[in-house]
């Protein structure tokens, strides 16, 4: 066969054999990427909504208890004074069904509405244990005031309890402020949550007491069954994943889970929030990208031959000796370049690659090593402002996604103030390697001050935080080591120990150019600063930092 019908051939089989390989290894790691993408995103819904009702729960709890300490409270015979105070805050949080004044005795005084006035209540446990000290009960039916509250939804009137003394001046209890706050404040959260993601099609949320009875499910259909889930089981024991669920229907469902740990003074009835998707919905992205994978490749392979048919019958002789050339430059690049013969544009294309190589050459050398020089912090290795500079620059229009971190060392100034600028020295030039040792090869790390460090890490999956926060909190720890400051030859080794503070924002979802998100690490550098140092601080889009302990 002549060299024209080898290079047709092989081409041919080559593309198709790598086009085939391609496609399904490519198409296999995607679709598990995309899996755990889209079962991490039902788990963190699920944790999401658990927080949102801890979350409000704690807020609840904390009204009541604050009304409760109103003066107007204490003085039981000053009924319109503490009608008032009620009326008001039922107005201001609808959330919350009924608020009542009991005396110590278990009558209602007020109510709102002017519900159960004058009944007494005294063998209910909001009255019970709230007499004694704050008392928030679990998600139960209504019981007295099923038939005297509007129930405009259809569903089942649930209510959870919250109580609270009333004390006088002195600190003994007058009576009982006493509040049934509905359950529907529930609906409002998960409706908040799936309004307008368009990913979560499909998507239900299910609330689980701890005997794993339904407590909020979509419409209602599952209100009051047990839920008999592995899921459930998992969640239960403070877990947060995701797996695949047969449920009672006998469908299967990738389902997130999570457990509602409480917050603050409201420590948690525990709860499990499950976020279901069906199959066929959760995971249509993958059966798109196969076929769009399958589709590209039949495409490529075709042009692809076509090319190398058409290559190789036009210059397979003279790109065989450029290969020859390319490969001798390769393994020794003072060789020379040798003259091609064959079609004209090979001839000039040869000349050119000559020239271009010896220019190519003669100029990265210079350039190399004046940009080693510039580029590079003579004390650490690491990049300096210069390569800061130039690295913003050339990021601009990029596509990446990064973490920056602003990282600046504590009690640093004591180290030169105690042992000397030589010491100082030593610990920047340790604390250099071991943040290389925190970050990966592909990420940049440069010193952009005296003690602050910068680095920017490529993010995979820019909806995903945890790599960066624990890159962060890894260089806080290896940054606390003790570091070892003895000058060579020294018969006693001193060891000191330092900090450092780790500030953590994202580009570009916190804003662009670069050089905004580089501010707004060191603003959130700052907060870690301020709230003890040693610690790692994320900047957030609201006005609040979210300061972490390393």
């Amino acid at each position: 066969m002549t060299l024209k019908g080898q290079i047709i051939g092989a081409t041919l089989g080559l593309v198709i054999a790598v086009a085939a390989a391609i496609a399904f290894v490519v198409g296999d790691l995607a679709s598990e990427q995309i899996r755990g993408r889209i079962g991490n995103s039902l788990s963190d819904l699920a944790a999401e909504m658990a927080d949102r009702l801890d979350r409000e729960m704690a807020v609840r709890v904390a009204e009541v208890e604050v009304l409760a300490s109103l003066p107007a409270l204490g003085d039981l015979d000053d009924r319109p004074r503490m009608r008032s105070v009620i009326e008001h805050l039922q107005t201001a949080l609808p959330e919350f069904s009924w608020v009542g004044v009991l005396d110590t005795d278990g009558n209602v005084l007020v109510g709102t509405g002017a519900i159960l006035e004058g009944v007494n209540i005294g063998h209910r446990p909001v009255f019970q244990n709230g007499k004694d000290g704050p008392f928030i009960g679990d998600v139960h039916d209504a019981v007295m005031l099923a038939s005297l509250l509007d129930n405009s939804t259809g569903e089942p009137i649930k209510f959870v309890d919250i109580a609270q003394p009333i004390l006088e001046k002195a600190g003994a209890p007058v009576g009982v402020l006493a509040a049934h706050l509905s359950w529907t404040w529930a609906r409002s959260v998960e409706q908040s949550l799936l309004k307008g993601q368009g990913s979560r099609r499909n998507v239900g949320l299910y609330v689980v007491a701890r005997d794993a009875t339904v407590l909020l499910s979509p419409d209602g259909m599952l209100h009051g069954q047990s839920l008999a889930l592995n899921s459930v089981d998992e969640a239960a024991k403070g877990r947060v994943g995701w797996a695949i669920e047969t449920w009672a229907d006998g469908n299967d469902y990738l389902t997130g889970y999570a457990r509602a740990d409480g917050y603050g003074p409201f420590k948690g009835f525990g709860w499990v929030v499950l976020a279901r998707q069906p199959i066929g919905t959760a995971f249509q992205p993958i059966q798109d990208l196969t076929f769009r994978i399958a589709a590209i490749g039949l495409i490529f392979a075709a042009l692809a031959a076509a090319l190398g048919w058409w290559v190789a019958s036009r210059i397979a002789g003279p790109v065989n000796e450029l290969s020859r050339a390319a490969d001798a430059l390769i393994a020794d690049q003072t060789a020379a370049f040798p003259k091609i013969r064959g079609p004209r544009e090979i001839e000039v294309l040869s000349e050119a690659f000559e020239d271009l190589i010896e220019t190519l050459i003669s100029k990265q050398t210079a350039l190399d090593e004046v940009t080693d020089k510039a580029s590079k912090d003579p004390l650490t290795g690491l990049g300096n402002r210069a390569a800061l500079e130039r690295f913003l620059s050339t990021r601009q229009a990029s596509s990446l996604a990064y973490a920056v971190l602003a990282v600046d060392l504590d009690r640093f100034k004591d180290v030169n103030d105690t042992h000397g600028h030589d010491a100082g020295d030593r610990v920047l030039r340790e604390v250099a390697g071991r943040l290389r040792r925190c970050v990966r090869a592909g990420d940049v790390l440069v010193r952009s001050g005296g003690d602050e460090f910068l680095a920017f890490l490529v993010m995979m999956d820019p909806g995903r935080d945890g790599p960066a926060r624990r890159v962060a909190a890894r260089i806080v720890d290896t940054v606390g080591a003790p570091i070892d400051i003895s000058e060579p030859g020294a018969d006693e080794p001193v060891h000191i120990s330092i900090g450092a503070s780790v500030g953590v924002a994202f580009y570009p979802r916190h804003g662009a150019p670069v050089e905004q998100v580089v501010k707004l690490a060191d603003g959130a550098l700052y907060a870690a600063k301020r709230s003890g140092k040693g610690r790692v601080s994320v900047h957030q889009s609201a006005p609040s930092q979210r300061t972490v302990k390393a």
